[in-house]
């Protein structure tokens, strides 16, 4: 129960100081979840080969170098941060992570078949159908009660664990039918 709380005031923490001080962009605060995301999150143990966590941005970057500011030099999972821009999903294989914005639902639809059961934990940036359609994460609007929702039904398929903490803080969507 410790642990619990204390990643729910870490989270909480990042949050209310990084929006409250109005010194934040959205997309700082954006950052700073990605990056914890991560820590929360395990990969099969075959899909990340040495030391670095690969975080994809495809097509449109509201990012420019924060991400780099955020992430470069510091640590996940024991893991160094590479940050690519990636225009084509022929460049999603070396990707970990993978961040989607301002994207059409088509197009979303297209980059979650064509990652199929790769173990890359896709972040939407308020798509509000991404998780929907296959996605495993995605930002909520920013007065929505929870900020930030996960697909556990996906991650799970594709061989992704996270944790319970994590999950503990997400609006949790399922896809897959109850069984009776």
């Amino acid at each position: 129960m410790k642990c619990i709380k204390t990643t729910l005031i870490a989270f909480a923490t990042v949050f209310m100081t990084m929006t409250a001080a109005a010194q934040y962009s959205e997309y700082e605060v954006k950052a700073a979840y990605i990056f914890n995301f991560a820590k929360f999150i395990e990969w099969p143990a075959n899909y990340i080969d040495g030391d670095t966590l690969y975080l994809c941005v495809y097509k449109n970057d509201p990012f420019g170098i924060i991400l780099e500011k955020t992430m470069i030099g510091r640590k996940a999972n024991g893991k160094d941060w590479k940050i690519r821009r990636i225009a084509s999903l022929a460049e999603t294989d070396k990707c970990h992570m993978l961040f989607l914005s301002d994207i059409k639902q088509h197009e979303a639809l297209q980059v979650i078949k064509s990652i199929g059961n790769k173990p890359i934990v896709t972040i939407g940036d308020e798509l509000g159908f991404l998780c929907e359609i296959g996605g495993t994460i995605n930002f909520l609007p920013q007065f929505s009660e929870r900020q930030f929702e996960i697909n556990k039904d996906v991650a799970n398929d594709i061989g992704l664990k996270i944790s319970p903490k994590l999950l503990l803080l997400a609006k949790i969507i399922s896809t897959k039918e109850d069984e009776f």
